[in-house]
């Protein structure tokens, strides 16, 4: 996918070779079909490109303009799905070991259906245009593959809002919101079941084994903490996030689910607590949002609830963080 990101920032006007050399990619890893590059040279090149070519959206423009073929063969396997709920489910499935560091999700949530995109490690930052890079080509390659007009009803972003919105409304043909606890986009589930094709299951089974055969020993079984993890990425700020309501989603007795987490060493406090606090990190460190506001997008019934949480788990209060946030801020920056 590297060399095809490239080619498409060629077609811009910019040469691509400077920026891939700055972010420490050669020429050798571009040839290479099936080779990995680091996450974090990947967020590099694109952070560089959007400001040598003073261009905001670059990693949403470069987004709409792939094929299915330059997301290799997941993309194809989405392609090939009889409807976009299965392909996209396809491709969350397969894209975590495609690419090490991320995380993305495909969540069934009542009435709607949530993608959920992050890159693990914090320390990342800014990763603004790998955001929207990685939703915008999601969402074209759906398009080409089913309907050219269909779009999401509303898609977030954990970074702050740019100074015009219009050309990312444009791109998604929705409502966008911004500094939220995680990248994802929301669709009813009524618009993601139609059928558009029959699917060849002989097609299908020999791709998705080549793709195991390509991920090796990357590819991993997710368990039910990862489950439960991605739930309240989907639901954290729209909905509520208790023990009753994930384990009703998962098919399961809340006693179940808690008996089933403690199997895997943890509890569904633990991972709601781990979520909301590592998030709370992220959006504390924008001077832009109030305490308040980091409570309720964190799904908090009140900023207190808050407050304590954030200093149990830090023995500070979330205005300290805020305080201190700018300098934190700039460190992660320079070191990346």
């Amino acid at each position: 996918m590297m060399s095809a990101v490239a080619r498409e920032l060629g077609r811009t006007g910019t040469r691509p070779e400077p920026l891939l050399a700055q972010a420490g990619i050669n020429s050798g890893q571009l040839s290479d079909p099936y080779g990995e590059i680091p996450l974090l040279q990947f967020v590099r090149f694109l952070e560089t490109s959007a400001h040598l070519t003073s261009d905001p959206h670059i990693g949403a423009g470069i987004g709409t303009r792939l094929s299915v073929g330059d997301l290799g063969p997941v993309g194809i396997a989405l392609s090939l799905s009889q409807s976009i709920d299965v392909g996209i489910s396809r491709f969350s499935r397969f894209s975590n070991a495609l690419q090490g560091g991320t995380e993305s999700q495909w969540v069934e949530d009542g009435g709607m259906c949530v993608f959920t995109y992050r890159v693990s490690d914090p320390k990342i930052w800014p990763r603004k245009q790998d955001s929207e890079f990685s939703l915008a080509s999601l969402v074209h390659i759906v398009r080409s593959s089913f309907w050219s007009r269909w779009s999401p009803d509303e898609v977030h972003f954990e970074h702050e809002a740019p100074h015009d919105v219009r050309p990312l409304q444009a791109l998604f043909g929705c409502k966008i919101r911004f500094a939220q606890p995680i990248n994802r986009f929301l669709v009813e589930k009524e618009r993601c079941l139609a059928t558009a094709r029959t699917e060849d299951p002989a097609h299908l089974m020999a791709l998705e084994r080549h793709i195991t055969e390509i991920m090796g020993s990357t590819l991993h079984c997710s368990t039910l903490s990862a489950s439960v993890s991605a739930l309240i990425d989907a639901s954290l700020g729209l909905s509520p996030v208790t023990l009753a309501r994930v384990a009703r989603v998962l098919k399961l007795t809340p006693r179940s689910l808690q008996r089933k987490l403690s199997l895997e060493g943890t509890s569904f406090r633990e991972v709601l607590e781990r979520q909301r606090k590592d998030k709370a990190k992220v959006l504390l460190s924008n001077p832009n949002i109030k305490v308040s506001d980091v409570s309720e997008r964190l799904g908090y019934s009140d900023p207190t609830a808050f407050w304590r949480a954030w200093k149990s788990w830090t023995g500070e209060s979330p205005t300290f963080m805020k305080k201190t946030s700018g300098h934190e801020v700039v460190q992660r920056t320079e070191a990346s």
